[in-house]
């Protein structure tokens, strides 16, 4: 009898843990109201000599852009965590038109403004380890630079996870 009641108890934490186990299949990822901008980018950072002429001055930078707590579609944080010039600047943007920038942004960690202009994302632009990805370009320029008006182009593509 009692073997029965061991067979019993084994069933039921049998279809337990089955049932605890149910593929997630019909849930849908939602992304944030900035989603196409957002994302984990790696870009490079150039300086144009001449027209149409760029020298890059560092490349596989990495660059954050999110949404801000508000989570609306007109506006995003842009951080680079220390890689281009230690600047967090929120920003006007159009999640609909993949657009962004501002002149005069102020920057959270350091007490230069940063000014962003012409900021796109391109949808399935470029092949990176062939997966077609996400692009990103902008300029880029700090009121604190060591020659005024300089302005950086930076240019890259959505972080695929690989080196």
């Amino acid at each position: 009898m009692r073997q029965k009641y061991t067979y019993i108890l084994i069933l039921f934490l049998t279809l337990g843990f089955v049932s605890a186990c149910d593929d997630d299949d019909d849930v849908e990822i939602g992304y944030t109201a900035t989603y196409p901008l957002s994302g984990d980018w790696t870009v490079t950072l150039s300086l144009e000599t001449a027209p149409g002429q760029f020298e890059p001055l560092a490349d596989h930078l990495e660059l954050l852009i999110y949404n801000t707590s508000e989570n609306v579609p007109t506006e995003v944080w842009i951080d680079d965590h220390g890689n281009i010039d230690d600047f967090k600047v929120k920003t006007p943007s159009d999640a609909r038109a993949r657009t962004f920038g501002g002149s005069s942004l102020t920057n959270e960690n350091g007490d230069n403004q940063i000014s962003i202009a012409n900021g796109q994302v391109f949808l399935d632009a470029v092949r990176v380890n062939e997966i077609l990805r996400d692009s990103i370009y902008f300029q880029l320029s700090f009121s604190d630079d060591t020659t005024p008006g300089t302005v950086y182009h930076v240019y890259g593509h959505r972080s695929t996870g690989f080196e």
